[in-house]
């Protein structure tokens, strides 16, 4: 799913605004440790690698502490216990107490830091859905590449999109309630793997305002005002009226789209002199056997200027449904109204008339027509 970018947990948290503390300290008990060595390092934005602030000892009763100067406000740490796990805190407070179980380390207990306390219950809700999330996508996208059935398929769709909604559903929450610039802007990171960028932008702009001038913010802003400028436009027309149009097909009989009214129709823009049209028509060819008789009807419009041509195309590649040519090519009125710009292209109309799909190709076309239209 392309809506699936990871981003690692080292993106977060530079400096913030200046802190009138001189230090910040983590003490408390680390039971069933296999090592001694304790590190606390600073995870730094665009910095793969975290940097080494401080270290120390854990004591034989497990008790430890350690402390280092911090001139700078709230940022994102790692304390990493040697042959052990690694424990993610955040310095809203001077003084942290930790107490860890190795036996038992997802339950350790975090007092004197609420912005940490709220990661650790983050952590603890996201992770487990997010591994899920991870396996239903690996299964969706190998399932695609068989031979299996769309309904079956559809069912692999469903599954990975309920983990998708359940693991953005934890992450909008808990950056709804972050009160904490370090925490907002991890929490921030993490959404790039999986929230739609829209989503994204939205959370970022009210963060920026909430937590004004916050470096990691700031730095996140710039990323996904990036990534928006990358991506093509949507669609102008979807979710609107379909453009209604009246034209003779290809036997000269008129045509007007308002007589699909009560059906669900694909508009298929293509040409005979092009290429990945003729490509993509076979796929066309099996959406159109699969779900003629569930209320679907194809209208192609031929971007050609020769009948000829569209004809011949017509009959060596089997497009057994109304064909429309005014050999126009690109300065067809109809071209113009569904603001086609390359080809192939096709729209999908509900039976309102209402444009609900754009640019649909192979098994997503399929996929889709077997979700919408009825059984």
């Amino acid at each position: 799913m392309r809506h699936l970018i990871i981003f690692a947990a080292f993106i977060l948290a530079v400096a913030g605004c200046k802190s009138k503390r001189t230090y910040f300290e983590i003490k408390g008990k680390i039971l069933h440790a296999k090592g001694t060595k304790l590190s606390l390092k600073q995870l730094t934005i665009g910095v793969q690698n975290p940097v080494l602030l401080d270290t120390a000892s854990i004591a034989k009763d497990g008790s430890f502490s350690i402390k280092t100067f911090m001139p700078y406000g709230q940022d994102l740490y790692v304390l990493s216990i040697d042959n052990g796990p690694d424990v993610y805190l955040i310095n809203d407070e001077a003084s942290i107490t930790l107490n860890v179980d190795i036996d038992h380390y997802r339950e350790y207990t975090v007092d004197g830091s609420p912005a940490s306390k709220q990661l650790h219950s983050f952590l603890e809700a996201y992770t487990p859905n997010y591994k899920l999330l991870i396996e239903k996508v690996s299964i969706y996208d190998s399932i695609q590449k068989t031979e299996v059935s769309d309904d079956e398929v559809l069912i692999h769709l469903k599954a990975k999109d309920a983990a998708l909604k359940a693991t953005n559903d934890i992450l909008n929450k808990s950056i709804q309630e972050s009160s904490s610039p370090a925490l907002r802007s991890y929490l921030l990171a993490k959404s790039f793997s999986t929230l739609d960028k829209a989503s994204i932008a939205k959370w970022v702009g009210i963060s920026k305002e909430q937590f004004k001038g916050y470096a990691p913010i700031d730095f996140l802003e710039k990323i996904i005002k990036q990534q928006l400028k990358a991506e093509p436009p949507p669609y102008a027309l979807f979710n609107k009226q379909a453009p209604q149009f009246t034209s003779d097909d290809m036997y000269g009989k008129p045509f007007n789209l308002d007589s699909t009214r009560g059906k669900y129709v694909l508009l298929n823009f293509w040409a005979s002199w092009n290429t990945a049209s003729r490509d993509d028509n076979p796929s066309l060819g099996k959406a159109y056997r699969l779900y003629k008789d569930r209320d679907l009807v194809v209208i192609g419009v031929s971007l050609d200027s020769s009948e000829h041509a569209c004809k011949e195309a017509i009959d060596h590649d089997n497009l057994y449904w109304r064909n429309i040519c005014d050999t126009k090519e690109w300065k067809s009125p109809i071209v113009n109204k569904y603001k086609v710009t390359n080809l192939p292209f096709n729209v999908l109309l509900d039976t309102t008339g209402k444009i609900i799909a754009s640019n649909l190709k192979g098994r997503e076309l399929t996929m889709k027509l077997n979700e919408v239209l009825p059984h």
